[in-house]
C-alpha cells in the first residue's frame, strides 16, 4: 500500500512500457507548487487515488504557502480534468509512439501544457522554464529537451485570437471562449461533434454521446463547462445558532461578495474565499453545501420527535441538515460501515451543537437496522458521481456501463432496504449526486412496483450549473 512505500521514503517502479526501471524519489518535503502537483497526479496514476486524498496523507511533507498549495491544487485537479485535450494537443506534437514515452514524463508534459493553454494567469515562459526545471528537481535532466522542444512546439502554435463557438483549431476555455492555434488539432465539430466535444472538454466520448442526445449542443457545453471550471460554494445556515439573514449580513461586513441562494437556509459565495477566513465557521453557524445537496434534506422535510434513518450518512453533511431541521429533537439515527466515516458525523455534529444523532455502524448487507421502523429516512446512495464531475474530476474516468450496472444493484439493495423498514405512513427520499436516469428514474421503476402502495410524490432533477451542482431526489409515500 501507499503509506508503506512513503514510509520507506521512495516511489512506485515506473508503470511503463519503456526499458527503464528508474525509481523516483518522493522529496522529504515539496517546496514547490508544481513538484507537488506531479506527485499528487503520479499517485493517482499509478493508484487511483483520489487527490484530495493524497494530499490529507502528505500534509506534513507540504511545505508551501497558501497560495503555491492553491496552485499545486489547481495544477492536479486541472490535469485530472482536462487529461484527454492535454493528451489530444501533446500527442500531436509527438514524433514517436506514446507507448515510448515513460508514464512521468508524459504527467510532467501533461503539467506544462495545462499552465500553457488552459492557465490564463501563468506566463507562457513561466510555464514552459518551471516545468523543465520540475524535469532537472526529479533528478531526469534528460528529460529536459523533450519537455521544452514539445511545450514550446504548442506555444508557437497559440494565436491571441478567441473563437466564439467550437472549431477544429479551437481548444474551449470558459463559456463561449475558446483559445485558437494556427492550425487544426481536434476533430471537425462538423463531421464529428462528439469526438470534438469529447477532446475539447475532456469526458469520455460515450457520456459525451449520452449527453447529446438527451440535452442537445448547447445544453451539453453548458455541463461540460460547469465541469471544469471551479463553481461557486453555497453555506447551509445552521438556523439552531443564527438566522440566513444575520449571517448574510455579518458576511457582508466582514467584505465577502454573498448572495442569497434558492434553498430557504442557503447562502452563495460570489467569490472565492478561504475557509478559514468566513466568520461563523468554528461557532457552527452554518456548513458548507451545494444547493442540490441541500434540497434533499428539505424534501424529506422530517419533523422534530420523528424516528429517522440517514442510511449512508457518513460524512454527514446531510445527516446534521436532518437533525438541523428537526430541531435537535427526536431519534436521528446515521449508519455506515466504516468507523472512521462515522467519526466525521460526530465531528461535524460537534462543530455545529447537534446532540440528537445516533452514529451506528452496519455490515454492507444489513438485514436490521436499529429503531427501526421510521417515520422518515434518506437513501443518498453511491453513485457514478456524475452531477458533480468537477469537485470529483476523478470521477469521470470512471463512468461506463459496467460501473453504472455495478453501482446499480447496490442502489437497488439499498433503497429496498430503506422501505423495508420505513412504517406505513412514513416517507422516504432516494437521493443521487448523479443526473444519469440509471441510476435515477428508471431505478425506481424497476422498484417500486414490488411495494404496492408507495410511489413517487415529488422528484428534484439539477442539471449542472443550474444553479449548482447535478443530482436527483425522489420523495416516497
Amino acid at each position: 500500500m501507499w503509506s508503506d512505500i512513503v514510509k520507506n521514503n521512495h516511489i512506485w517502479k515506473q508503470n511503463t512500457t519503456s526499458s527503464s526501471s528508474d525509481e523516483l524519489l518522493l522529496p522529504q518535503y515539496f517546496r514547490s507548487a508544481r513538484e507537488l502537483a506531479f506527485f499528487l497526479i503520479e499517485e493517482y496514476r499509478c493508484q487511483d487515488q483520489f487527490v484530495s486524498d493524497s494530499l490529507q496523507h502528505w500534509d506534513r511533507r507540504i511545505d508551501l504557502s497558501p497560495q503555491d498549495r492553491r496552485l499545486a491544487m489547481e495544477i492536479s485537479i486541472g490535469v485530472i480534468r482536462r487529461q484527454l485535450t492535454l493528451d489530444t494537443l501533446i500527442e500531436s506534437q509527438l514524433s514517436r509512439p506514446r507507448e515510448k514515452v515513460e508514464a512521468p514524463l508524459w504527467t510532467l508534459l501533461q503539467i506544462g501544457v495545462y499552465q500553457l493553454v488552459i492557465l490564463d494567469q501563468i506566463p507562457d515562459h513561466a510555464a514552459v522554464s518551471e516545468t523543465v526545471e520540475l524535469a532537472s528537481k526529479l533528478d531526469r535532466v534528460r528529460w529536459k529537451k523533450i519537455v521544452n522542444g514539445i511545450l514550446r512546439s504548442i506555444g508557437r502554435l497559440q494565436t491571441d485570437e478567441i473563437a466564439t463557438t467550437p472549431q477544429a483549431n479551437a481548444i474551449p476555455l470558459s463559456h463561449n471562449r475558446f483559445r485558437c492555434f494556427t492550425k487544426n488539432l481536434l476533430d471537425d465539430p462538423e463531421t464529428n461533434l462528439a469526438g470534438y466535444l469529447s477532446q475539447g472538454y475532456s469526458f469520455p466520448l460515450a457520456l459525451i454521446s449520452d449527453w447529446l442526445a438527451q440535452y442537445g449542443l448547447e445544453q451539453t457545453q453548458q455541463i461540460a463547462q460547469w465541469m471544469n471550471q471551479r463553481s461557486p460554494l453555497f453555506l447551509r445556515v445552521n438556523e439552531l445558532k443564527t438566522s440566513r439573514d444575520v449571517l448574510l449580513k455579518e458576511l457582508e461586513e466582514a467584505g465577502i461578495q454573498v448572495s442569497l441562494g434558492n434553498e430557504p437556509q442557503s447562502i452563495r459565495l460570489d467569490e472565492f474565499v478561504p475557509l478559514e477566513s468566513l466568520v461563523g465557521f468554528d461557532s457552527g453557524q452554518f456548513t458548507i453545501q451545494d444547493e442540490s445537496a441541500i434540497a434533499a434534506g428539505n424534501l424529506l422535510d422530517p419533523q422534530p420527535d420523528d424516528t429517522v434513518l440517514d442510511l449512508c450518512a457518513a460524512p454527514g453533511t446531510k445527516t446534521t441538515h436532518l437533525a438541523e431541521l428537526m430541531q435537535n429533537r427526536g431519534t436521528l439515527v446515521a449508519t455506515d460501515v466504516s468507523e472512521d466515516r462515522l467519526f466525521k458525523i460526530e465531528q461535524n455534529a460537534s462543530r455545529l451543537g447537534l446532540s440528537m444523532i445516533i452514529p451506528s455502524k452496519v455490515r454492507l448487507r444489513e438485514t436490521e437496522l436499529p429503531e427501526a421502523p421510521f417515520d422518515a429516512i434518506l437513501v443518498d446512495v453511491p453513485c457514478s458521481n456524475s452531477g458533480v464531475l468537477g469537485k470529483r474530476p476523478e470521477a469521470r474516468w470512471r463512468i461506463d456501463d459496467t460501473a453504472i450496472s455495478e453501482l446499480n444493484e447496490i442502489q437497488r439493495y439499498l433503497i429496498q432496504l430503506a422501505l423495508d423498514h420505513l412504517k406505513p405512513e412514513g416517507k422516504l427520499v432516494y437521493s443521487t449526486c448523479s443526473f444519469d436516469r440509471r441510476e435515477n428514474e428508471e431505478l425506481l421503476q424497476s422498484v417500486l412496483p414490488q411495494y404496492p402502495g408507495r410511489k413517487i410524490i415529488r422528484e428534484n432533477q439539477h442539471l449542472p450549473g443550474n444553479p449548482g451542482d447535478g443530482g436527483y431526489q425522489a420523495l416516497i409515500q
